[in-house]
């Protein structure tokens, strides 16, 4: 298989705009399409927590037709009328810290992505994905079998997208915060959520992915899409078993988010991935498409050697992207 071009020498922003329903429709063809409405609602606060810059709320909410997603709300100390917020997804990982781990409270420091964020001043909402942290849907973490027993034409891509969109209903109804300025930030599973996110939530304004974005056409462990464990997207699998073109692929579901500011962080050899460096010739496919719509700036893309981590000099460019768009600090 080979990378699919994204534009050709002929395309002007029309031709783009066709190929774009293009690509959505073969998407939710694979991801499936939610069976209910998604009836974001009945938020409670369980627990809050006094910290010393921001407060710690566990909180609870109600998404599709009883699904109940627990979450963390970091709220500043030092709020005005309205704040700036952002949506922190958290990692798929062996040892399950869910979003306990962006929070700060266990895990990876590396990762304490959400705690770094509340002290920058932002509002941060981390809530469990289905499958991990207090969401797991079975016996295992990261096991997705009983969700297709009861969804069989879904996918866990399309119901994670779902969850984010619910998160972002949730961030929407707290009145302290900016519903002009709603970013996304994610590691892993969570930099792959946020991509998707940034992607099909025109709410979101801003967003980074860190070792969450790959393509499937060239990756090297690109069976683990359809492990039978935790399944991304089941109907991908006769694809990928006979090695005939894809429906789709990840580059062309990220060329949606332009024309919104989008951070890419990658590292060369990504130990999740396998070997990444095909990543710099999609970097120039998709700057070409910010290029065509004339906001080259809103683009941004770094490929390291790091292995599948974030350094605390991503992190930095990270929050300075963030803030760039969200604060509107050059």
């Amino acid at each position: 298989m080979s990378i699919k071009p994204l534009l050709n020498n002929s395309y002007s922003i029309e031709d783009w705009k066709v190929r774009r329903k293009d690509i959505k429709k073969r998407f939710y063809e694979i991801i499936g399409f939610p069976p209910f409405e998604r009836n974001t609602r009945d938020m409670k606060v369980l627990k809050e927590e006094k910290l010393l810059e921001y407060d710690r709320l566990k909180i609870e909410y109600i998404v599709g037709k009883n699904d109940k997603v627990y979450a963390y709300l970091l709220v500043p100390k030092k709020l005005a009328k309205k704040n700036p917020a952002i949506l922190a997804m958290h990692q798929f990982q062996e040892t399950d810290y869910g979003k306990n781990e962006p929070a700060g409270i266990g895990g990876d420091e590396e990762l304490f992505i959400g705690h770094e964020l509340a002290l920058r001043g932002y509002v941060v909402l981390i809530p469990d994905y289905l499958t991990a942290g207090e969401r797991i849907y079975g016996d295992n973490i990261f096991d997705s079998k009983l969700f297709y027993d009861e969804y069989p034409k879904w996918s866990m891509i399309g119901k994670n997208i779902e969850d984010s969109f619910s998160a972002v209903d949730i961030l929407m109804k707290l009145d302290y915060v900016d519903e002009n300025n709603v970013g996304v930030i994610g590691h892993s599973l969570g930099g792959h959520n946020s991509m998707l996110s940034l992607a099909f939530d025109d709410r979101v304004k801003v967003g980074v992915s860190n070792c969450g974005f790959s393509i499937l056409s060239e990756e090297e462990t690109v069976m683990e899409w359809v492990d039978e464990t935790y399944n991304f997207m089941p109907l991908m699998k006769n694809y990928l078993d006979n090695n005939v073109e894809l429906p789709f692929d990840f580059h062309e579901v990220a060329a949606l988010i332009c024309p919104c500011p989008w951070l890419n962080i990658s590292s060369y050899y990504d130990g999740a991935y396998g070997n990444q460096e095909f990543l710099a010739d999609v970097g120039k496919m998709l700057f070409n498409v910010y290029k065509l719509h004339n906001c080259e700036t809103n683009f941004s893309y770094l490929l390291h050697g790091n292995n599948h981590s974030y350094p605390k000099y991503a992190r930095d460019l990270s929050y300075g992207w963030l803030d760039r768009y969200l604060k509107h600090e050059e």
